[in-house]
Order: structure tokens, then C-alpha cells, then sequence
């Protein structure tokens, strides 16, 4: 869309900022001589870090841009997906889970399954996890495509070709320290600029007040219900959600909900921020301090969509990904339209460089870990990257290929949630789940998932994604009746395993919340979980 007079500052801007990210990769560089240092910044991120990264890792451009276009179709029954149920399990998982993985000292969040049951079911994790990030990774840089294609008169695929070079330049240069520091700048412009539009946008309509009187969506849903609701829709009829009633409607509600907010839980992305943090205190007011900042942030998008509707109801259907940007060209002053650009960029660079990290971990140090243990760190290392290199063209194609922004980052989380993550919440919180158990549960909600696909087709008129979602909540069912059955008969037969530390003391009996620092164990106390490197 056209940006205006506006469009030659942005640009300068945006670029002064790209420069200074790539400044930011490059200055880090020096200090990711090691695997440790690259991926985990020396397990150094103190806790406004941690919130930061946390809250800029997630609230990407698919969530600026998708939301706000959700919202205006379907108001907040389409945007309970995120932020919602992201904020769910940011607080899920700071109050039962990061304590446990920050003591642990793992590398990457498939260290854990390959800990509590084994190295095949910590590969099929890695497998699913790597499904979930081609699609997240897909909606950032298609994200930041769009981005790019607004401000410049490049085409759409040269813009995400750019815009994949930035994020793999300051990724693949300073690793996690650079990109810890990058998420921080980009959660501070991110605070100032959408708490800047928000009153704008209230202000656009005639107020609070008036919001909440003219609030409406495209598709007739009531505009503020965020559950299951019997209230008719715009044409007369009860709304249930998202269109359906019934069982269909209940099925499709628990997805919007849950699948992300469970689904995400044992996300290596999600757990590198944990394992990053200076200490298990850390780890955990990170966590529900970003998921609390995170909704706030999140809502402001869902805000101006809605608004966007009051404004101008008959928006053109292949716009709607630029309502926000549209309302920003249109409605607030133009040092907030030109820093909304640099903001979103940030976001975008920000959850992307932290995927693609993450991605190339997996394959460059977990996976060549274990095929091959010899492996020197300086080669774990250069895998990495080329891990990183080969995960961002993955994703490039798939973003092309798939288009959907918000579709591309709920199926990031849809696809872990029927398959993996009753093996990943069980492993923590309940020590009797064994290996036995966790293969009967992954192949249980593989097969019923897609079983299910196929049943709910024919009652959703063939539309595939609600298919998809809808069948995700009797799979994660079925998977996790399947792990616990199936692990109290092989109790004997396969024992199960304790969460073990690198160091291999077991730490299964760790508190799973602290808010306050324990004192520091005795030095005789060898066997103590500790934090082995200083702050950087």
C-alpha cells in the first residue's frame, strides 16, 4: 500500500535501523567463540532481558499485522490464538517448568527428551518441533516481506529475500548475544509505539465508550466474546464460535485456546530463553512478566483492527493484512507512522533470528551430537550455521508457497499439540510417564489427529485449517489418555526415567516455582544444581 510522503523517511530510518542490528551482530560476534556462548549468550540474560526477549520473540509481525486483520473479521473470538493462549503458556510455563529446564543446563529443549525417556522419542521431538518453526519461521519472514514491500517498490518475494538476508546476517554473526540485545531494543520500541497508537485509535472512533457501543466484526460474530456464546450474530442466528455450534464449536473454542498455549510449551524457542536466563529466579519472573506484558502489547493490534471496522467496513478483502498500516498512514501523527515501521521490523527480526537460532541448534548441535559424539564444539558450531542457512531457505519457500500470515503462526502451534505435548507436560510434571508410554502417546495423536482430519472435513464444508484445528483437541485427548494408560500397565516392564542435569544428578524433585533467590548451598553440597557460569 502507499505510505505517502512519508515513504523516503521511513525507508531511511528502517535502514538506519537494519544497519545498527547488523552493527549489533557483528560487535557480539566476538563473544560466540563457542556453542555455549552462540546459543545460550553464556546463560547470561538477566530478568529485563528475559522479559524482553521473551515478549519480542513472540509478538512478531504475524501477530502486528494478523491480528489486527483478525480481529477485524471476526473481533475476539478470531484473536484468542494470540494473544491469548501465547499468554497462557508464558505463565504456565514461568509457574510450572522453567525452573526445572534453567537447573538442568541443557543445551536445547530436546536435551530434556532425550533425558526423561530417550534419544529416539528426543529425535521425533526435534522432528515436530522443526514442522512447527518452518511455519512460524515462514509467517515472520513473509511478515517482514510485506514489510519491506510497503516502504520500497520492490516486488513482494524480493522484499522477503532482503528481508531474510537481515535476520540471517545478525543471526548467523552474534548468535544469542546479539539477538538478546536486539529483542530488548525491539521490545522498548515496541512498548512506545503501540501504547502511542492505541489512544489514536480509541480517539478515531469517539472514544472508550463509543468503541465498545458501534464494536463489530466482518463475519457478524459478537465483537468482545471470547468463548463459546449462544448470543446471535449479526444475523440473528447464535454465534457459537468461530461460526460453529455445538461439539464442533466447543472442539474449536479448545483449540483456540489451547492448542498454542500447550502446544508451545516444550517449543525449543521458548525454553532457549529459560535456559539462557542467569538463574532459575530469573528464568521464572521473565516468564510471567513477559506473558502478562505480552497481552497487553498483543491487544493493542486486535484494538485497532476493530476500530478499523467502525471506521471502514468495507475494507478490500486482498487488503486486510495492511489494516494497521493503513490506520497508521491515516490516523496518527508521522514520527509514530514512521517509528510503527521500525517497531514492526523489530518484532519480526526479533522472532525470526531468535526461530532460525533455535532451528539451527537443533540440527547443528543436538542432531550432530548425537549421530556423531566426537564432534569437536568448533564444528557443532559451523553446523550450526549452516543448519541456520538451510532452515531460513526452508522457510522462505513455505512462506511463499502458503501466503496466510496468522494461519502460517497458529499452525506453529496446532501441530505440537496433538503429537508432542502431552509427552512434554508429563515428562515434568508427573514421574511416572515412561518411554513406552510417550511412544503410544505420539503415535496416538499423530494417527487420530489425522484420522480426525478427515471425520470433521465433511462437517466443516471442507474447510481444511478448521479441520485441522477442530481435530487437534480429541487427539491431544486421546494422546494423553494413551500416556497414561500406557504407562501404569509398563510401569515394571519399562521403569520410568528422572529428569537428569547434564552433570546426571537427578532433579526431578526441583521446586517448580520460586519467585525469591534460595540461598546459595553450601560448598560442601557438590552434588547441588548450580549456576556454573558467571553473568556475562
Amino acid at each position: 500500500m502507499d505510505i505517502g510522503d512519508n515513504a523516503n523517511l521511513v525507508l531511511a530510518t528502517l535502514a538506519i535501523y537494519f544497519a545498527a542490528i547488523i552493527a549489533l551482530g557483528v560487535f557480539y560476534s566476538r563473544k560466540a567463540n563457542s556453542s555455549e556462548d552462540f546459543i545460550l549468550a553464556s546463560h547470561s540474560l538477566s530478568t529485563p532481558f528475559v522479559t524482553g526477549s521473551v515478549v519480542a520473540t513472540w509478538l512478531g509481525g504475524a501477530v502486528i499485522l494478523g491480528g489486527a486483520k483478525e480481529a477485524y473479521i471476526g473481533g475476539f473470538q478470531a484473536i484468542v490464538w494470540d494473544p491469548w493462549s501465547p499468554m497462557l503458556t508464558l505463565l504456565f510455563s514461568g509457574f510450572f517448568l522453567v525452573r526445572v529446564f534453567r537447573r538442568s543446563r541443557f543445551m536445547t529443549a530436546i536435551d530434556f527428551f532425550n533425558s526423561r525417556y530417550d534419544r529416539q522419542i528426543g529425535m521425533t521431538g526435534m522432528t515436530v518441533n522443526m514442522l512447527a518453526y518452518v511455519s512460524w519461521i515462514a509467517a515472520q519472514l513473509l511478515s517482514l516481506g510485506v514489510l519491506i514491500n510497503t516502504v520500497t517498490d520492490l516486488g513482494l518475494v524480493d522484499a522477503t529475500l532482503l528481508g531474510a538476508g537481515i535476520i540471517l546476517t545478525i543471526s548467523l554473526t552474534g548468535g544469542l548475544w546479539a539477538l538478546s540485545r536486539s529483542d530488548m531494543l525491539a521490545f522498548i520500541i515496541l512498548t512506545v509505539v503501540l501504547l502511542a497508537v492505541l489512544p489514536y485509535a480509541l480517539g478515531a472512533v469517539g472514544g472508550t465508550t463509543a468503541f465498545i457501543e458501534k464494536a463489530g466484526s466482518l463475519d457478524g460474530t459478537p465483537p468482545f466474546s471470547l468463548f463459546y456464546t449462544s448470543e446471535p450474530n449479526s444475523a440473528g442466528e447464535p454465534a457459537g464460535f468461530a461460526g460453529y455450534l455445538g461439539i464442533l464449536g466447543l472442539f474449536y473454542m479448545l483449540a483456540a485456546w489451547f492448542s498454542v498455549a500447550v502446544g508451545d510449551l516444550g517449543g525449543s524457542v521458548l525454553t532457549a530463553r529459560a535456559l539462557a536466563a542467569r538463574d532459575e529466579t530469573t528464568a521464572t519472573r521473565g516468564f510471567v512478566f513477559g506473558g502478562l506484558i505480552y497481552l497487553l502489547l498483543g491487544m493493542v493490534p486486535v484494538i485497532v483492527g476493530m476500530c478499523v471496522f467502525i471506521l471502514r467496513a468495507d475494507f478490500p478483502e486482498a487488503q486486510l493484512d495492511f489494516i494497521f498500516p493503513w490506520f497508521v498512514h491515516h490516523y496518527v501523527p508521522d514520527w509514530i507512522a514512521v517509528m510503527f515501521f521500525v517497531a514492526a521490523a523489530s518484532a519480526i527480526i526479533s522472532t525470526a533470528g531468535d526461530t532460525v537460532l533455535t532451528s539451527g541448534a537443533l540440527l547443528g548441535y543436538t542432531v550432530l551430537k548425537a549421530l556423531r559424539p566426537e564432534t569437536t564444539d568448533r564444528q557443532h558450531l559451523l553446523a550450526t550455521r549452516i543448519a541456520m542457512l538451510c532452515f531460513t531457505a526452508t522457510g522462505l519457500a513455505f512462506g511463499l508457497g502458503m501466503g496466510n500470515l496468522y494461519n502460517l503462526l497458529v499452525f506453529a502451534g496446532a501441530v505440537s499439540f496433538p503429537v508432542i505435548a502431552a509427552t512434554f507436560v508429563c515428562g515434568i510434571l508427573w514421574k511416572k510417564a515412561n518411554v513406552t508410554g510417550a511412544w503410544a502417546s505420539i503415535l496416538t495423536g499423530a494417527v487420530s489427529w489425522v484420522t480426525l482430519v478427515f471425520v470433521f472435513l465433511p462437517l466443516v464444508d471442507g474447510e481444511t485449517w478448521d479441520a485441522i484445528y477442530i481435530a487437534s483437541v480429541p487427539a491431544f485427548a486421546c494422546s494423553l489418555v494413551a500416556l497414561i494408560v500406557v504407562s501404569l500397565l509398563t510401569q515394571k516392564s519399562c521403569p520410568p526415567r528422572p529428569i537428569r542435569d547434564v552433570d546426571g544428578n537427578d532433579i526431578s524433585d526441583t521446586p517448580l516455582f520460586g519467585w525469591r533467590r534460595a540461598q546459595a548451598p553450601p560448598a560442601a553440597a557438590g552434588n547441588q544444581p548450580r549456576n556454573i557460569l558467571p553473568p556475562g
